[in-house]
């Protein structure tokens, strides 16, 4: 796999292993930002928002860990960052979302990241109070193959795709897959389905479309919730992160797997066009992703999924990721400059979303973030940023 450059000022710290995934579901708990359209509210940090002053006048070092589907986003934007704030490094370890979780209810990091929002008992289980949930980038996830002779955005239903993970499916010249396909030339070729061994957001979006599309997928995992831990292991190859999907996928012929389209992107793989809500089939791109966050008009920590949105253009296998920091900041120059940055982040920082393979955040998206981050507080209790 091609490797991106190297971050001279931002460290992106490789994970050594997966964490236990964590309790997750579409269950969460937040707190709704409080309207101050008519309070002036002043903080040593100043007011956040796309003209936002970046400087900071201490030195600060931030860590970070978790998804490691937003890396590829995170480190260029984070040394675009560096340029802009020469006082704040981040150390970011993109070790996955349960690492992310966990790392910030033990509070060993200054922020986590996860594709799938904390539950309630995620929240619950936080040692330093409440924990904000902000909007950072709008995602997909590719259903990506490696089948000599196949044409790139193969049509497949949800279905097929469901044979194809829960071991119904096991040849690339199935009647099944050329009639939804329309492709009767396919390879007499195994299928290698490959999942993640870890727990995982792009799991949980795909688990999610294949119990919206495909009853019998249902009747096999014997659950209607979506779960973050694949729930057939013991079908096709585990393997962890996207790194190790991607790998996995790129070097071995008759794989399928899913990814992080950013991923899928620079590997130059080729990835399913996928049926969505209108019918339609639609392979993942910047604009089929940012399509369907789009349709997020009530995006919340409580209501974030977008798998299987409304619209023709749709992708149906879309995602937000949300970073995690803690409300009360136990540092008040700590908080200023990791406040500043997230707002970087979800600001100015999206100008760098759609050459790596994501949509920008929509606007409704980017003002549930700065109003999130408006709630951060100085270790006294009062505000650290302005509005």
């Amino acid at each position: 796999m091609p490797r991106r450059f190297v971050v001279p000022l931002v460290l992106v710290a490789l994970a050594t292993a997966a964490a236990a995934c964590s309790s997750g579901s579409s269950s969460t708990a937040t707190t709704t930002p409080t309207s101050t359209a008519s309070t002036t509210v002043s903080g040593p940090g100043g007011v956040l928002g796309a003209t936002t002053d970046t400087s900071t006048s201490t030195p600060v070092t931030l860590t970070g860990a978790g998804a490691n589907s937003i890396e590829p986003f995170f480190e260029k934007v984070f040394y675009d960052y560096s340029k802009a704030d020469k006082h704040t490094t981040v150390n970011y370890s993109p070790a996955g979302s349960s690492v992310g979780i966990t790392d910030i209810q033990q509070a060993t990091v200054d922020f986590g990241d996860t594709e799938i929002p904390m539950s309630a008992t995620d929240l619950a289980a936080a040692t330093q109070g409440t924990v904000l949930q902000v909007p950072v980038d709008l995602g997909g996830v590719a259903i990506s193959y490696n089948v000599p002779g196949a044409p790139k955005d193969l049509k497949l239903d949800g279905p097929t795709l469901a044979g194809i993970f829960d071991g119904t499916i096991t040849n690339w010249d199935d009647p099944r897959i050329a009639q939804v396909t329309g492709v009767s030339s396919l390879p007499d070729l195994p299928i290698v389905p490959v999942h993640r061994a870890d727990s995982s957001g792009p799991g949980w979006d795909l688990d999610a479309y294949l119990i919206k599309t495909a009853p019998a997928w249902v009747t096999k995992i014997g659950t209607t919730k979506p779960s973050k831990t694949w729930p057939l292991a013991g079908v096709g190859i585990g393997e962890q992160l996207n790194t190790g999907v991607a790998n996995y996928v790129h070097q071995t012929a008759g794989a399928i797997g899913f990814v992080e389209y950013g991923y899928a992107l620079e590997a130059g793989f080729v990835d399913a066009a996928l049926e969505n809500s209108a019918g339609k089939f639609v392979a993942p791109s910047v604009t089929s992703i940012a399509a369907a966050g789009a349709e997020a008009s009530a995006l919340s920590a409580t209501n974030f999924s977008i798998v299987d949105s409304p619209g023709a253009g749709t992708y149906p296998l879309a995602n937000f990721s949300w970073t995690l920091l803690y409300e009360r900041q136990s540092n008040q120059d700590t908080g200023i400059a990791l406040g500043k940055l997230v707002d970087y982040v979800v600001t100015t920082g999206q100008k760098a979303a759609e050459s790596l393979g994501y949509a920008p955040l929509p606007s409704n998206a980017v003002a549930l973030a700065v109003s999130t981050l408006d709630q951060l507080e100085t270790p006294a209790g009062t505000p650290l940023f302005s509005h």
